[in-house]
């Protein structure tokens, strides 16, 4: 039973390390094709965890080899120093994928709370005697930073008077909630194996596998977040590459706004099946421009810029302007 236990973590190991893979070759294809910064966080968050994964699982390996697992190894903390800096590589790209959805560019916003996770962390290996107590702390410090972040988010919007963010939100409500619960799972998850169950023993059929460096509820959590990353960036390289959108960028123009509207606008064509001089009249509409200005960015008549509006609203199904944008912004 304990080589079939065995062989169950060695491919179920293998399958998490895939995934971060080819989530990670995913976005950096997207940033390749876009150039969008976006999908830097995103390969560098999965390539960080299949990196962390992989030491956890050469470990495990290793110890079958040369020994056995007991109290002097199981809740020791392999290279702290890696494991610091991975974890805050880790935590620091998922702040930042947050913050994009925010529209938060403050460099202290991760600068801050990375150096507080770093300093707390150590403070916790330095300071506290080795055992199940100190570990349980020092992976626990990761869950109360990615709370820290979601709340942060959460606040954010609330106090912000922008609708197009208060939508953005809205729309990602139940993945906010997802992750909340699985963080709790994680720590549920650690506070059992850590704190409350034994070390495996020899004849343990979870012999030779270190439980409490591992995360099944962190993994879960890591694959639903390659699945929303995967299925959001391939809808987006195959739409750029069906029709790439074509935004005029001025150095007037908010650039939040226009990316957003970006990243929105191949999708929502694509399901109101709108034409390419359609997308270019409604991005701008999107930008809050009059008839006249809209005429003036494109060389057109206003009355045809009109004609184009009301098309765009009839296949829509909206029957104003004020309708139109929310519908864009709602789906």
């Amino acid at each position: 039973m304990g080589s079939l236990m065995s062989m169950f973590f060695f491919i179920y190991t293998i399958a998490i390390l895939c995934v971060c893979l080819s989530t990670a070759s995913i976005s950096l294809s997207a940033f390749v094709v876009s150039h969008r910064i976006k999908y830097l966080p995103q390969t560098t968050f999965f390539i960080a965890y299949f990196i962390e994964l992989a030491s956890i699982f050469a470990g495990e390996w290793a110890i079958q080899n040369i020994g056995q697992i007991n109290y002097d190894n199981y809740y020791a903390i392999d290279n702290p120093a890696f494991r610091i800096i991975i974890g805050a590589i880790v935590l620091v790209c998922f702040w930042l994928i947050v913050f994009d959805i925010i529209d938060e560019k403050s460099p202290w916003a991760v600068a801050v709370p990375a150096t507080v996770l770093v300093i707390s962390q150590t403070l916790i290996l330095i300071l506290m005697p080795y055992g199940p107590l100190r570990q349980w702390l020092f992976y626990g410090m990761r869950q109360v930073s990615l709370i820290g972040c979601l709340v942060y988010g959460l606040v954010k919007c609330k106090r912000s008077e922008d609708d197009v963010l208060h939508k953005r939100m809205l729309k990602r409500k139940r993945q906010i909630l997802l992750l909340i619960v699985l963080i709790v799972l994680i720590v549920v998850e650690d506070t059992v194996v850590i704190l409350v169950a034994p070390i495996p023993s020899g004849d343990n059929d979870f012999a030779g596998v270190f439980l409490s460096s591992r995360s099944v509820s962190e993994n879960l959590m890591m694959c639903c977040i390659a699945a929303t990353v995967i299925h959001q960036t391939v809808k987006d390289l195959a739409l750029r590459f069906n029709e790439p959108p074509e935004i005029v960028n001025d150095a007037e123009r908010d650039s939040n706004l226009l990316n957003h509207i970006e990243n929105r606008l191949p999708r929502y064509a694509a399901e109101h099946s709108l034409s390419k001089r359609e997308r270019e009249i409604l991005a701008f509409a999107m930008e809050g421009k009059t008839n006249r200005e809209i005429a003036t960015e494109l060389f057109l008549a206003e009355g045809t810029v009109k004609t184009h509006l009301h098309n765009i609203m009839k296949k829509c199904e909206t029957p104003n302007r004020e309708e139109l944008r929310k519908d864009f912004w709602a789906s």
